[in-house]
């Protein structure tokens, strides 16, 4: 589970600025608290919601997480460059390195990872886990202030872990380019004692943007019966008129396969599956496999009744916007049914087509499901109805909001200074402006119109 995320100097954040989904002694619904280990002091939050105004920086809290797992997960060139993007608005913080760190719980260790990095290099690098109460060093890698030589130094609890073979662990060290993370560079070298870390930014956190891939969705539909049955299930609760979910197979045999192929590598490479795609329509989009030399095409359908009760299909683009938003943030509920379920949902923009009641009852329908479970729901949002304390506590609602000089500050709900009522009108207060992080409207006579 997620603890702390930290960020400085990227995109809108300039100075330090910390997320945190660690539960404060706020003792409303303690059910959304997670007990991690016995003896450990900290709960985790299994929900949290940010506010903000638009460009106020909501999206580029989840874009830096975002940046940070790609950085990790992706195979880097010789010479590639890192796509950071410091915070441009100081002309000394263009050229300082970003920062990002996560402090995160994964079976039952607590790891603190973080990395500084510009545009041509890792700068440091760091990982510590907490086993019991004393924390040790597995590696910390940065810059000798005399050389200006880079060092990664393994710490004791790394070298022992790997069986004594300090040497073998020097060897992959001294083979790290210096736009490379240790971290990934160790995991491709089979260093197995830091394949946990490695697994929880690649299989544990989950960015879920705006415009997720409806064709994967097609694909898991068809490849598992369970899901369709739970995602029509789920459209016809959320009273959208759809009654079942159908997917359609089709054998494709076209010579323009080839060039498709060529941009879907860009998009999707994992176990075999590659996206094919007509360009008319973003729809359309399908998934083709090569099995036994053929490719097939997975499309997906709705399934509405007639007034004869009669089974009628309907493609998606007959479909509203909102059913498909529907659609998109279905697989993060069906992976609650699995009891071992131990993602953490990063969500941008949950409330995008949806109807403020569909939100709500996406929020509660992923905190009912999710108790006892160790996973996460972290979502952005403009929808003020969920802003109830009778759904959320006061340290799972966070609201980001930029200063003068356009830096984005992020901070809790809870770290105003009042008493938990659920009578109290926090939507009516934050419309006013009591907690920030609304827009700053001008005057309409400045158009010119009046």
């Amino acid at each position: 589970m997620l603890l702390r995320f930290t960020v400085e100097n990227l995109f809108c954040f300039a100075e330090e600025t910390v997320f945190s989904m660690v539960a404060t002694a706020d003792e409303q619904h303690p059910e959304h608290k997670h007990e991690l280990r016995e003896g450990y002091p900290h709960k985790a939050l299994r929900i949290a919601a940010l506010y903000g105004a638009n460009a106020h920086g909501k999206s580029k809290l989840v874009e830096a997480m975002a940046f940070a797992r790609k950085l990790i997960l992706d195979r880097r060139g010789p010479k590639q460059r890192i796509a950071v993007n410091p915070y441009r608005l100081d002309a000394a913080k263009r050229g300082q390195p970003s920062r990002c760190e996560f402090v995160f719980f994964h079976e039952n260790v607590e790891y603190t990872y973080g990395f500084l990095v510009d545009q041509e290099r890792v700068i440091e690098e760091w990982l510590f886990a907490r086993v019991d109460e004393e924390e040790q060093s597995y590696f910390e890698r940065g810059i000798d202030g005399q050389d200006n030589e880079p060092f990664i130094q393994l710490g004791d609890a790394l070298k022992l872990k790997e069986g004594g073979n300090a040497q073998r662990l020097e060897f992959v060290a001294q083979g790290t380019r210096d736009n490379q993370l240790f971290l990934a560079k160790a995991v491709d070298d089979n260093v197995d004692s830091l394949q946990p870390v490695y697994d929880w930014f690649d299989d544990v956190l989950t960015i879920v943007p705006t415009n997720y891939p409806i064709q994967l969705i097609a694909l898991k539909a068809h490849k598992d019966v369970d899901f369709a049955t739970f995602m029509g299930d789920f459209l016809r609760l959320a009273g959208t008129g759809i009654d079942g979910i159908v997917t359609k197979e089709d054998k494709i045999d076209n010579p323009f396969l080839d060039a498709i192929r060529q941009q879907a590598e860009d998009r999707l490479v994992k176990k075999g599956w590659k996206i094919a795609a007509k360009q008319d329509n973003p729809l359309q989009m399908s998934l083709f496999a090569e099995e036994d030399g053929d490719s097939k095409a997975y499309r997906l359908n709705t399934q509405h009744y007639d007034s004869q009760g009669e089974p009628i299909p309907f493609s998606l683009e007959d479909e509203s916007s909102g059913t498909l938003r529907l659609i998109e943030l279905s697989p993060i509920l069906f992976a609650l049914n699995m009891d071992s379920s131990n993602s953490v949902f990063i969500i941008d923009e949950l409330d995008l087509r949806l109807h403020p009641l569909l939100s709500r009852f996406y929020v509660e329908a992923f905190l009912k499901k999710s108790q006892g479970q160790t996973c996460q729901l972290i979502f952005t949002t403009h929808e003020t109805s969920l802003l109830n304390l009778e759904l959320l506590r006061r340290d799972e609602i966070w609201f980001v909001e930029k200063d003068r000089k356009g830096a984005s500050q992020v901070y809790s709900l809870a770290d105003f200074n009042f008493k938990p009522n659920p009578d109290i009108k926090l939507e009516r207060g934050y419309l006013h402006g009591r907690f920030g992080a609304i827009p700053f409207i001008g005057d309409m006579r400045s158009l010119g119109w009046m």
